[in-house]
């Protein structure tokens, strides 16, 4: 609720502080008083555009600055989260500053703000109904959400919010994955051919060492042939073979050895070294039959030395590297191919998503048009009885077709928000014989408010904004329709608090805050003063709004029994 406004410097408000009730506020006063002001005042720290022409003259600057009590408000405390901005004690001051060079500057809890911020803001605690712009109703975009408060439909359209994010999350997933798959097209082609490069030549690390040891034989096979021949010869099979000697040296050694057993050791060691040289002669033997004078695998061996040779300098310098890389790759592609299989799962998640949140909002649009139905009929009977009798009043309920809609219904697809598939506005006609018109080009201020004060009333206990302000609700009404729209404000002020501007006494009576605008003169300059009226003053306040200026007894008798009408009822 709206505790206290306070407004300094602005036009003839020099320095007021207004505090209001928490039910039904009354501001009276007479004709150019300044209670307009005081609404365009409340209007500027809910985010209205201002010049420098509200600026007192003689002033630098104009200041007002609204305290609000906070009270388990969620969306204003949501909007304050998210804008970080801390309540002060379940409490909330919006300021706005307006210079005389036609700056301003709007605080929250002394934060500055954005205008866009303080509006967006102000859109969440006070509805002000008359000729301005913080009339909740008159937004096309707020429609729906009555409609759905009326007919208690949260739950469902919760559901649908649920269903309708979960959907926009797996699309943009699915956008995400389709996107990163059109751009890995290239490469999985480039790894594809890479890999199947690698793959021809199916290199092993260690492969190129034996090639090259195998080439370099093969280029020496000759002198290998040669040597190992001659070597052959002179350990084993020439005349005077190492082999023939040694074992001469080795039977002259063992007569020796019978004559001294000093030569049993070297004769010991030359058998050995007779053993060794039959080892050796075997080896060059077998080596020397092995050599291989294949002219093919010379060439085999080059054409592969080459390829690999091709491989290392394409992909870092070894063959280790190459392998590495092949792996790499094949592991990349592998996962591009599980990639197929994520958006094959997230076309057949969407695809289900789709068809619940279709049923959804399709269940959700029949119990919309029984909720309209009712509006239909309810809201022209209480505009009967608050003075509107030809009032016909239609809420219109519009898919929009679109082919790529989410929404799909018989074979149709309409565009669809967290809300549903329903987009909805209310049409209306005040006087017989008129066509229905979009209820945000009503023209009279008037009929506006009690347009507004009808359909307030029927959302009463569920209404998100807490403060309602009325102006201008009694143009055109007097006497049994009076107070007939007090009745309806004081209802309304039950669940809101309810700031009503009026002329009229019926009205006036019924409120529980009385508040006097007026205008006086001080050091030759005119202000307008606001003051809550006492008792006895109050009774005089509404006599004077029964007679005009020249108050009787009878006026005072009269004013009376309205306040205690007023009290009884």
């Amino acid at each position: 609720m709206l505790k206290t406004l306070l407004i300094k410097n602005y036009a003839l408000l020099v320095d007021e502080e207004i505090q209001f009730g928490d039910k039904l506020n009354i501001l009276t006063g007479e004709t150019g008083a300044g209670k307009t002001i005081i609404l365009n005042a409340l209007g500027t720290i809910l985010g209205d555009r201002v010049n420098n022409s509200f600026v007192r003259e003689g002033a630098s600057k104009a200041i007002i600055e609204g305290i609000f009590r906070i009270e388990e408000n969620v969306l204003l405390l949501n909007c304050l989260e998210k804008n970080d901005l801390a309540l002060d004690d379940e409490q909330m001051i919006l300021r706005r500053e307006i210079f005389d060079n036609n700056r301003s500057r709007a605080f929250v809890n002394d934060t500055p703000v954005q205008l866009s911020t303080l509006q967006e803001i102000g859109e969440l605690v006070v509805d002000l109904h008359g000729q301005h712009d913080h009339q909740s109703l008159l937004k096309i975009k707020n429609h729906l959400t009555f409609l759905d408060e009326f007919g208690s439909l949260e739950p469902e359209v919760q559901e649908v919010a649920e269903s309708y994010q979960k959907l926009q999350k797996l699309m943009a997933e699915l956008n995400e994955l389709e996107n990163k798959q059109e751009s890995v097209k290239e490469k999985r082609e480039h790894y594809t051919f890479q890999i199947n490069e690698i793959n021809k030549v199916d290199p092993s690390p260690d492969e190129e060492k034996d090639l090259l040891k195998e080439e370099n034989v093969i280029q020496n096979r000759e002198r290998l042939f040669n040597l190992t021949n001659e070597f052959f010869g002179i350990l084993y099979e020439g005349d005077n073979s190492v082999l023939e000697q040694l074992g001469r040296v080795t039977k002259g050694l063992r007569e020796l050895q019978e004559i001294d057993e000093e030569f049993r050791v070297i004769q010991s060691d030359c058998e050995s070294a007779k053993l060794t040289v039959e080892e050796i002669s075997k080896f060059l033997q077998s080596y020397k039959s092995n050599i291989d004078f294949n002219p093919q695998r010379v060439e085999e061996l080059q054409n592969r030395i080459a390829a690999l040779a091709g491989l290392k300098k394409k992909f870092g310098g070894s063959l280790q590297e190459a392998v590495n890389a092949r792996d790499k790759m094949q592991a990349e592609l592998a996962s591009l191919e599980n990639l197929d299989s994520q958006i094959t799962s997230l076309n057949k998640r969407s695809a289900s998503e789709k068809a619940t949140l279709s049923a959804l909002c399709f269940e959700l649009s029949k119990k919309r048009k029984n909720v309209a139905m009712q509006l239909d009929q309810l809201v022209p009977d209480i505009l009967s009885y608050l003075g509107m009798p030809s009032v016909r009043f239609k809420v219109t309920l519009k898919y929009q077709d679109d082919p790529i809609g989410v929404i799909s219904v018989q074979g149709q697809h309409y565009r669809a928000t967290a809300a549903g598939m329903d987009f909805v506005e209310f049409f209306i006609s005040t006087n017989k014989g008129e066509e229905l018109r979009p209820l945000a080009k009503v023209a009279s201020g008037g009929e506006i408010s009690r347009v507004m004060l009808a359909l307030k009333s029927l959302l009463a206990k569920k209404g998100r904004i807490p403060v309602l302000v009325f102006d201008e609700i009694d143009s055109g009404v007097s006497g049994a329709i009076a107070q007939s729209v007090g009745r309806k404000l004081k209802e309304l002020s039950e669940f809101h608090q309810v700031i009503c501007i009026t002329h009229l006494p019926q009205i006036a009576s019924i409120g529980d805050f009385h508040l006097l605008v007026e205008k006086v003169e001080k050091m030759g300059r005119v202000e307008t003063n606001i003051r809550k009226l006492t008792s006895g003053e109050r009774t005089e306040a509404i006599a004077k709004l029964l007679a005009g200026e020249k108050i009787s007894e009878t006026h005072l008798e009269s004013a009376r029994e309205l306040l205690q009408d007023a009290t009884l009822n």
